[in-house]
């Protein structure tokens, strides 16, 4: 049990003995589980899974050794939530880059060991009338699930994406498949356009794609392919700024770039959804890792 009073509302959860509550980088909050069935870290600030290893397996979750934890600036890293918009909006008319949703401080709802010999833990978020809920299944396969529910009396507009950092051993050798046929608006050379065959990066990447099914990210140089597949999503982003975009980032070192690519889950865009006052919509994703 946790009995310190910093800890995002969680002093006197009961948890297993295969997760433990207490500070980590910056002295942020963090839950730390580790199962039989795979380890994590979550962050209360912004929800953040910022590792997770399957049963036997390597870090599979990329966070930057240069992310800063201070309680305010969103962690770079791990899964950041997109919400409740993503980008600058639909109308794109949002300041606040990707919502506020990762950069606040969550609550630590519950913990408990699973059936499958791994962790669930329950966190929550209430602002500007909107109610968060966000699951994260720490197993050989992990499982996050956000739901989002207007508790106000006007309509809101919500977007939300579960913005995946993908460790990889060498990006320039990584291969998605999944995605030939689809449609993706390239947000670093502009237009829409639709791909064909296997997607491999060879430059700053930065694709918004209409595609509902798995993706499998197949990565030589770790011997390994992660699938990410995801639940109740309308399209799946694809990122990484490549050298020359690294250089701005003051959260992210210049040589960081080839070890990560972002393969997100979302719902977004032209299907971002209209919440009547108490309606609510969910959405989520599942990522497995398999060997070559």
């Amino acid at each position: 049990m946790s009995t310190s009073d910093d800890t995002g509302g969680a002093a006197s959860l009961h948890l297993p003995r295969t997760a433990a509550l207490g500070p980590g980088r910056g002295g942020q909050q963090r839950l730390l589980v580790d199962a039989p069935a795979g380890s994590g870290e979550i962050y209360l600030q912004g929800a953040t899974l910022t590792s997770w290893r399957p049963r036997a397996g390597k870090e599979a979750i990329f966070t930057s050794r240069q992310a800063v934890f201070d309680g305010v600036r969103a962690i770079r890293g791990g899964v950041p939530i997109c919400s409740p918009w993503f980008g600058s909006g639909p109308q794109g008319d949002r300041v606040a880059k990707h919502g506020w949703v990762r950069a606040m401080a969550w609550t630590l709802r519950s913990v408990g060991a699973t059936a499958q010999a791994g962790v669930r833990a329950l966190l929550s978020l209430e602002h500007e009338n909107l109610a968060f809920l966000y699951e994260v299944v720490i197993e050989e396969t992990l499982r996050l699930s956000l739901s989002v529910r207007n508790t106000g009396p006007a309509p809101q507009e919500v977007e939300a994406a579960l913005h995946h950092y993908l460790a990889v051993g060498d990006v320039t050798a990584v291969r998605i498949d999944g995605l030939d046929g689809q449609t993706y608006l390239d947000m670093v050379h502009g237009g829409a356009h639709e791909q064909a065959g296997t997607l491999q990066l060879s430059g700053p990447t930065d694709r918004i794609y209409t595609a509902e099914q798995p993706l499998v990210v197949t990565d030589p140089a770790a011997g390994r392919r992660i699938v990410v597949s995801g639940v109740d999503a309308s399209h799946a982003v694809v990122w990484n700024p490549w050298s020359q975009g690294s250089k701005g980032y003051v959260d992210l070192a210049e040589d960081e770039w080839p070890t990560f690519v972002c393969v997100e889950s979302a719902l977004i865009r032209e299907r971002a959804v209209m919440l009547e006052p108490g309606q609510s919509v969910s959405m989520g994703s599942q990522i497995r890792v398999e060997p070559l």
